[in-house]
């Protein structure tokens, strides 16, 4: 390749990394103002990234969500046993 080649290559991976940076930065700073373009932008990601702790997570959730239904069931018997004294 010849130099001119090589340089437009160069700046063609600067300029394409920089443009990168600088809508994240865009997003970040539309997210704190909560913007819509922002928010749909954040929840399109998230359809389409992939979560690699996706099994996890919904154990998490399960587990969580068993356990506060346990203590309300729990919190309901204790109720029912002060009604009956």
């Amino acid at each position: 390749m010849d130099f001119f080649s090589d340089t437009l290559f160069a700046l063609s991976v600067f300029v394409g990394f920089t443009f990168i940076v600088g809508f994240f930065a865009l997003m970040y700073l539309w997210a704190r103002k909560q913007k819509g373009a922002a928010i749909v932008f954040g929840m399109l990601m998230q359809m389409i990234l992939p979560d690699p702790k996706v099994q996890h997570t919904i154990e998490m959730v399960v587990e969580s969500k068993q356990e506060k239904t346990g203590k309300e069931e729990k919190g309901e018997d204790d109720i029912e046993k002060d009604d009956l004294d």
